[in-house]
């Protein structure tokens, strides 16, 4: 992302150090994920929200514009 412009939100590597939104970590979620498991071979589906902080962040994007 950073490569076009747009470095992942929190990324201290690809961002340049930049962290204006002074989170920890990078902004990055899967909504939904699925996949066969490797020992039992059961399919799992996992959901899980958005956590707060990036809702929060979101909404300072958001401002932005």
């Amino acid at each position: 992302m950073a490569e076009i412009g747009h470095p992942v939100v929190g990324d201290m590597v690809y961002s340049n150090g930049k962290n204006e939104f002074h989170i920890e970590g990078q902004c990055l979620h899967a909504q939904k994920l699925e996949f066969m498991h490797p020992i039992t071979n059961k399919e799992m589906k996992l959901e899980a929200k958005l956590p707060k902080y990036f809702e929060e962040t979101i909404c300072k994007l958001e401002e932005c514009k």
